[in-house]
């Protein structure tokens, strides 16, 4: 009706005065009319589009008849990085069909309506008003609390959509062909086709399908002869085979069966006395053990990593709406996998973990919570990874799938000592906190409690405390207070921040989802030695580590390349993630010491360089309280490989079995090494600098500095190396009194003065001194400096004083360095140098590349055992050494690597002199 004539309420006359109203204007009614046309003829307009697009999407529609339910689904098969086949997942899985409902319960038809479709015997295939609900809450919520397939539409997507993408077009072909399927087959027809398609999930080994084999393996009988609790426990399985499987999540099932009976109550379709006995049956005591027969080629990898992973990576893709879809999917869409998998260092790692002699008399036995004992393995989980892509060639989930189907290689575990690399070490050296000849001071320390909480105060895995050494010492001898000083100084925060760019960061998770680092372990020291709620996994730590091989620069680790379906279309293509987390010198600086972890006499890994001598491996060894898990992470340019072993119920190592994670790990290895041996140094990255230090104070080594120890020589970022001189080893007069030092003085008798050498603490250098406990023994205590004064009085003669090195004696460089090649080694000699108590080697595989040391010799010769594979002629040059000085290198030499009496070509003397290296026919020799 026309507003202009509209009769005026009295109300409205009386509010309004007629001098005061004034008529609309007609061009707001003629633009009124124009927008309600215009909107009449949109809607109009877009209901003929709507109408025209479904028209498209309907265009290649599927026929559908009796026939099309006969399965024809295909395989989707795994292939590893070369091509080759690795398995497939079934296409048919574990079926077996019935013929009619008449083979199956009454209750469990009435279960799998009430659960899935209550309307599935009055609908046309489809429900509209549940679409039009689930999308309402789509719009409104994002998220769908009630579902809208009706068992119709899901029996087709079962049958015609087995590849069951998420796209539009398949979605409106699905509830099109739902209508016409109703008109091809009766209710009860479509039911049984869904009740032989359905995806029933995995259990034991077995990928169960259908209805007839699933009540098979749960409770040993036909489906006819369920009882209305089992039929209920049956139809819970299909909305979601891994959440609601009864052997893996027992109480998840229960709670999904008894909604399934609250629906049958409310829907009429059983009494109530019926419900109160089914809900009261203790219907997972009637689990029948499932099979563990069926197991598909590497079943760790093809079931517990390329699976979910696959699921999870369709999801995220957008080709499936759920992990459950995506699952149900893989044996029947004819899916093409393409991993990073190298299948022959596949089977050599399930080779190794499965030799079950390396293994002999370490199961143990276990008390379940319920009086019961079962076997529990001393388990492994490995792998390994190609540090310039990420790529992860191999993993070992554990020994037997039979025996134990957890995948070790993807459980949380606490990490102990390994996780200090890659915590307080890396972070701190990149900072600029921290030098690998930084002094740390091993003794008693305390830390304040939280709120009310007891003091912290850590230990080593050894007794007593070590006392004064380098950080590169602390960290090849895997000290704990040490570690823990530099994850207080630097903060946790700051080194968790480094652990987040590698895959680490609170929030992390396994492939399952399970949660790893979380945040609270931001708020304690106990994590730099590994203190974690949950723990890590040997994937996670193993991809993390291949940052320090990488120059500092993280791939994400990723298994699944590529995803096609039948026709080769790309479904999902892997794109990792990349983190430039250390700089290339904080790279090398933590290699070059965690080679010593490897090499030195004093690393804990000494086993595996045993295996491996002269190669460039650098690792970390880890060890939980009570030896409750082992690892070793370990590297080469190329790869890394990390390893864990331990128990599942937490039982601890026993020590003689112990040291088999080097075993595992070597014995996997010796043939990648072989085919790929580390013999090349470490490439040095510009802007670093070498310097021999005292492995005590970390400062530049006195005739003083070998009383309590010895030296070392480290990499430092140019601009952080020492330039001041050992003022920890000190001398200092002393005498006896009462059978202990104390400082002497100017009244103690001259007969009774003594000269000793002594520690004097570095208290301003230390780091995180002010943690320490007052006067905390250590090792170095009996050889600490006196602080008490002869009690008889007067002044002390000398307080402790380091060697006045101000103009140290310069080492004259070695003369007449000659070498030659044996076909096998290089033979090396020089003249000796006065005052030299040793001299370092090093080595290069251009006259314009940098060297590398190789070794040291406290003779005048040197036998390189290992020369550069591939290289035609490699460089030497010596350096002396003294405890207070180093000299200039020596005159480089060029060693071509021919056979003995080999001709030299004039190429290589060309540019051995062009360099300025001195050659001579087959053996190079200089000054």
């Amino acid at each position: 009706m026309n507003s202009d004539n509209r009769r005026p309420t009295d109300r409205g006359d009386q509010a309004r005065p007629k001098a005061q109203s004034r008529p609309r204007h007609p061009v707001l009614r003629h633009t009124f009319r124009a927008v309600l046309l215009a909107a009449g003829s949109l809607c109009g307009f877009g209901v003929a589009f709507g109408v025209g697009y479904v028209a498209s999407m309907l265009r290649g529609l599927p026929k559908v008849s009796a026939a099309t339910f006969v399965n024809n689904s295909a395989a989707s098969v795994v292939y590893d990085d070369q091509g080759r086949v690795i398995g497939q997942f079934a296409g048919d899985g574990d079926r077996q069909p019935i013929a009619s409902l008449q083979q199956v319960s009454p209750y469990l038809v009435q279960a799998f309506v009430a659960a899935e479709d209550k309307t599935f015997f009055t609908n046309i295939g489809i429900n509209p008003m549940a679409m039009a609900r689930a999308f309402l809450q789509d719009l409104v919520g994002h998220r769908i609390e009630s579902g809208a397939s009706t068992i119709t539409q899901q029996t087709v997507k079962l049958a015609v959509f087995p590849e069951q993408q998420r796209t539009l077009r398949r979605k409106i072909q699905e509830i099109a062909l739902a209508i016409e399927v109703t008109h091809v087959l009766s209710k009860d027809e479509i039911l049984t086709d869904y009740m032989n398609w359905v995806y029933m999930g995995r259990m034991g080994t077995d990928t169960v399908y259908g209805v007839k084999r699933a009540s098979e393996i749960l409770f040993g009988k036909e489906p006819n002869q369920l009882s209305l609790a089992q039929a209920a426990l049956l139809a819970a399985l299909p909305n979601n085979p891994s959440y609601f499987s009864p052997y893996q999540f027992p109480q998840h099932a229960l709670a999904r069966q008894h909604y399934i009976l609250d629906q049958m109550l409310a829907n009429h379709m059983i009494t109530k006395a019926q419900y109160d006995a089914a809900y009261r049956e203790d219907v997972l005591k009637t689990l029948k053990a499932p099979p563990m027969t069926g197991l598909p080629a590497h079943p760790y990898l093809l079931l517990d990593e390329i699976k979910p992973l696959v699921i999870q990576d369709l999801v995220q893709a957008g080709i499936y709406d759920n992990a459950q879809e995506a699952e149900s999917a893989l044996p029947v869409a004819g899916l093409k996998i393409y991993t990073t998998i190298d299948l022959p260092m596949q089977e050599d790692v399930e080779q190794v973990l499965g030799n079950h002699a390396l293994f002999a008399g370490t199961d143990k036995t276990y008390q379940l919570p319920n009086g019961k004992t079962t076997t529990d393995l001393y388990e492994a989980g490995f792998a390994i990874i190609d540090n310039h892509t990420g790529a992860i060639l191999a993993v070992g989930g554990g020994r037997d799938y039979l025996r134990d189907a957890i995948d070790h290689a993807d459980i949380p575990r606490q990490p102990g000592s390994s996780i200090k690399p890659l915590l307080d070490y890396g972070p701190a050296i990149d900072t600029g906190m921290l030098t690998a000849a930084s002094e740390m001071y091993d003794a008693p320390t305390r830390f304040p409690g939280a709120s009310g909480q007891p003091p912290y105060e850590p230990h080593d895995d050894e007794p007593g405390f070590a006392g004064l050494m380098t950080a590169r010492v602390a960290l090849y001898e895997s000290r704990n207070v040490p570690a823990i000083d530099v994850l207080s100084v630097l903060t946790p925060q700051v080194g968790f921040s480094y652990l987040s760019k590698m895959g680490l960061g609170p929030g992390a998770t396994t492939w399952l989802g399970q949660p790893t680092v979380v945040a609270d372990d931001e708020h304690h020291l106990a994590a730099a030695i590994g203190g974690l709620d949950n723990g890590v996994t040997v994937l996670q730590m193993t991809s993390a580590y291949s940052t320090f091989a990488n120059q500092g620069v993280w791939h994400q680790s990723y298994l699944i390349r590529q995803i096609t379906d039948a026709s080769g279309r790309a479904l999902y293509q892997v794109d990792p993630a990349t983190h430039q987390v250390f700089t290339p010198q904080t790279a090398y600086i933590i290699t070059n010491m965690l080679h010593d972890v490897v090499y030195h006499p004093g690393g804990t890994a000494t086993a595996i360089g045993a295996r491996f001598p002269g190669q460039f491996i650098s690792g970390k060894t880890g060890t939980t309280d009570s030896l409750g898990d082992g690892w070793f992470i370990g590297y080469t340019q190329d790869y890394t490989a990390g390893i864990w072993m331990g128990y599942n119920h937490h039982e601890p190592i026993d020590p003689a079995n112990y040291n088999l994670k080097f075993t595992l790990w070597s014995d996997i290895m010796a043939p990648i090494l072989a085919a790929h041996p580390a013999r090349a140094p470490w490439p040095v990255p510009p802007g670093i600098v070498f310097r021999t230090v005292s492995s005590t104070s970390g400062l530049l080594p006195t005739p003083l500095s070998k009383a309590f120890g010895g030296t070392e020589t480290d990499p430092f970022v140019q601009g952080t190396e020492p330039t001041s001189y050992d003022d920890v080893a000190v001398q200092a007069k002393y005498t006896l009194v009462g059978g202990k030092k104390v400082l002497a003085t100017t009244r103690t008798p001259a007969a009774d003065v003594e000269t000793g050498t002594f520690i004097k603490l570095p208290v301003s250098r230390i780091v995180d001194w002010s943690h320490k406990i007052p006067n905390g023994v250590t090792a170095d205590t009996p050889y600490l400096l006196p602080s008490a004064l002869d009690p008889r009085g007067g002044m002390p003669l000398d307080a402790g004083t380091s060697p006045d090195m101000q103009n140290p004696a310069q080492l004259k460089p070695p003369q007449g360095l000659f070498g030659y090649y044996d076909g096998a080694e290089v033979w090396l000699g020089w003249s000796s140098v006065p005052g030299a108590t040793q001299y370092a080697i090093y080595r290069a595989t251009g006259a314009d590349k940098p060297y590398q040391k190789i070794g040291t010799s406290q003779s005048t010769s040197f036998v390189d055992s290992a020369p550069p594979p591939g290289a035609s002629v490699v460089y030497y040059e010596v350096i002396a050494e003294s405890n207070v000085s180093l000299s200039p290198p020596s005159r480089a030499i060029a060693v071509p690597l021919l056979p003995p009496g080999g001709a030299q070509s004039n190429d290589l003397e060309n540019d051995a002199v062009a360099n300025g290296v001195g050659t001579n026919s087959a053996n190079a020799t200089g000054e």
